[in-house]
């Protein structure tokens, strides 16, 4: 060999060893620790050693700069191939997030369904035996009720795609659906059938012109063919680019639950759209609110998993956030590793694939291998466990990154398992977890004001009528009183408690705080609501986005403007109420409380300075429009008789102690 072929061969192996740069990022050394990578290519290389897996591709990328590699072999036979970063693999699963999820929610961008149609208002066959109750959003979610396989109780039998989709909509659901968790190959096929209804193409057509061809995901396609097959991974499949999942394959290779074939540098591109909230190299695929309501916790709070000891779930519309395994140890989520947050997203496959992303780092880690060796042996849970490997060791390689501390990301899975507490007016109360009492739902509501100040005649009497330009304020019995002072919210805490024998109060600064989500990036002691208000920037209640999304909350928004001249309102933003709505309107957070942003200004036990004798208000209210106070670590000092139309509270009730697994922290 020449000099000059020696450098070249030399350059081409740093190239793929170090990975790719963008123009103007920073180097390789300044996002990465190189020993980390170092580590994370010796555990790829040692389940190849032994045998867990033929061959992988790794991609790990982070604010434009690629780390990538391939492993081991492609194939063994009819003979040894090495494995190349362009190997075109059967992701399985993984299509029900990169195509089938994705395809559904441009749908709904099109407007073609609703995350919450039934079934049937699209598949009218799908009907009976409760299956009309199940939605599209139950089939995004997993939580539909329809088995894990097609022909799952039954011997199987060819499918045609006819056959297979009108034994599909025989399934009956094996719970109510909505009330559980458990995951269903069945609900994507069905879900890959509404699509191809509503859009009059086949999945394969609409994923390919709407999501593949606009990202030049060039090598990511259903049924390989031609040239393209020598690249393709083998699997158990009887021939080499057919699907590996049996049901896909007699459907002819194209199913919503599995088929999809890519590649890594592709699964990048598709990766780096996501974390760019929808957009990748000035094409934009989603809208930024569709993104987020794939990536978001959207499984209402308690969805849990009867296969996993009944553990809860969390999941986006179509991706993985925070699931527990059905077999032991109940392991949330391998894949998340053991640093990236929960609020990171992915999705695994069968075939032993991993594709994980974190928008907090902004860093993803992509993983595909091939794990049929020639002695048949199943490796699918040591690969399961090098998904974990990878993920920790990816996230350990970042430098600059705190994930121990990331604002805005939900607790790991601290759902809790102490069921609402009611109380003699129907208000309803859950834990805030580590602290020693149960929060209120929801606002105070007026109907819940109007029973103190019924026994209370020399009660201020203000919060009865309030308007904005004669437009009232807070007018319904469930909508949150208005008006109220820090005295006056005071006053109905202890009338309320002597008149059940309990404790209750208003939450304290520190108390709101960890309801809302913040709690962990603030002090817990040594200092005041002043010194923390504003500090921590760019996370809200409804999460990190600005400006927020539809149905993020009761703010000042675009409606209101029309009917109240003077205010001042968030161009752009929807929320279907002009002042003062109803409680509970907006989805809940976590720990199942509402509106703890927007609605109404909420007052606080503590003071906010106390020389000059302000108290602390939290949570912004249906009148805020600027940036700043809506940001979850604002306080807004307040004197204690203030009453103003966008003033309400909650209340808390005081517990003995925290309670622990199991127990009721309600005081008997």
């Amino acid at each position: 060999m020449n000099t000059h072929h020696l450098i070249a061969s030399l350059a081409t192996i740093l190239v793929a060893s170090l990975g790719t740069l963008a123009a103007g990022e920073p180097a390789l050394p300044e996002v990465f620790q190189a020993g980390k990578l170092a580590e994370l290519g010796a555990a790829i290389t040692q389940a190849v050693s032994e045998a867990k897996i033929v061959g992988a591709v790794l991609w790990v990328e982070r604010e434009g700069v690629a780390h990538h590699r391939a492993f081991g072999q492609r194939a063994l036979k009819p003979e040894v191939e090495a494995m190349t970063e362009d190997t075109i693999f059967d992701v399985a699963s993984i299509t029900k997030a990169v195509a089938t999820a994705s395809a559904a929610m441009r749908c709904v961008e099109r407007g073609l369904l609703n995350v919450d149609d039934p079934v049937s208002k699209h598949l009218a066959e799908f009907t009976g035996e409760g299956r009309e109750k199940i939605t599209i959003k139950h089939l995004l979610l997993h939580s539909s009720g329809l088995q894990v396989n097609l022909n799952g109780t039954r011997p199987p039998f060819s499918h045609s795609p006819a056959e297979a989709y009108a034994q599909a909509c025989r399934e009956k659901p094996l719970f109510e659906p909505g009330s559980a968790f458990s995951y269903s190959s069945v609900g994507s096929l069905v879900l890959g059938l509404v699509i191809q209804r509503v859009t009059g193409q086949g999945l394969d057509a609409f994923c390919r012109t709407e999501i593949f061809e606009p990202l030049k995901m060039r090598d990511t396609l259903f049924r390989p063919a031609g040239e393209a097959l020598r690249r393709v991974a083998p699997s158990s499949a009887p021939e080499r680019g057919q699907v590996d999942d049996t049901v896909a394959r007699e459907m002819g290779g194209v199913a919503g639950h599995a088929s999809l074939f890519t590649t890594a540098p592709d699964l990048a591109r598709f990766a780096r759209m996501m974390r760019n909230h929808g957009e990748l190299d000035g094409v934009r695929v989603f809208k930024a609110e569709t993104l987020l309501l794939m990536t978001s916790v959207q499984s209402p709070p308690g969805l849990r998993s009867p296969d996993a000891q009944n553990l809860p779930v969390r999941r986006g519309l179509g991706w993985d956030i925070d699931t527990p395994y059905r077999t032991p140890p109940h392991d949330y989520s391998l894949a998340r590793g053991a640093l990236f947050p929960v609020g990171s997203y992915g999705h695994t496959g069968w075939t032993g694939q991993m594709l994980w992303i974190d928008p907090f780092s902004r860093t993803f880690v992509i993983f595909l291998c091939n794990r049929y060796g020639s002695d048949g042996k199943d490796t699918r849970p040591e690969v399961y466990r090098l998904h974990y490997r990878i993920s920790t060791l990816a996230a350990e390689a970042v430098k600059g990154f705190n994930f121990k501390k990331v604002p805005g990301t939900p607790p790991t899975n601290a759902v809790t398992k102490e069921p609402p507490f009611t109380n003699s007016l129907g208000m309803k109360f859950v834990p805030v977890p580590g602290t020693k009492v149960l929060m209120c739902m929801h606002e105070t509501r007026r109907a819940d004001y109007a029973a103190y100040a019924a026994t209370h005649p020399d009660a201020e009497a203000s919060w009865r009528d309030v308007s904005m330009e004669k437009i009232p304020v807070g007018a319904g019995d469930d909508e949150p009183v208005v008006n109220v002072s820090w005295d006056d919210a005071k006053a109905f805490c202890a009338w309320l408690g002597s008149k059940e024998g309990r404790s209750y109060r208003l939450p304290t600064d520190r108390e709101w705080s960890i309801a809302v989500g913040i709690g962990e990036y603030e002090p817990a002691t040594g200092a005041t609501p002043e010194s923390l208000s504003a500090k921590l920037k760019g996370v809200y209640p409804w999460g990190r986005q600005w400006p927020p999304v539809k149905g993020a909350g009761n703010y000042a928004e675009e409606d209101c403007r029309k009917k109240i001249q003077s205010e001042k309102t968030m161009q752009g933003y929807a929320d279907g109420f002009a002042v003062t709505s109803p409680v509970m309107s907006f989805p809940p957070n976590e720990l199942g409380i509402h509106d703890l942003g927007g609605n109404v200004w909420e007052w606080c036990e503590d003071w906010f300075n106390a020389e000059q004798k302000l108290h602390v208000l939290r949570g912004a209210s249906w009148g805020s429009s600027a940036r700043e106070p809506l940001l979850s670590s604002f306080r807004g000092p307040q004197t204690a008789d203030r009453r103003w139309r966008c003033d309400g509270f909650r209340c808390v009730l005081e517990v003995s102690a925290v309670p622990a697994d199991g127990e009721s922290a309600v005081p008997k």
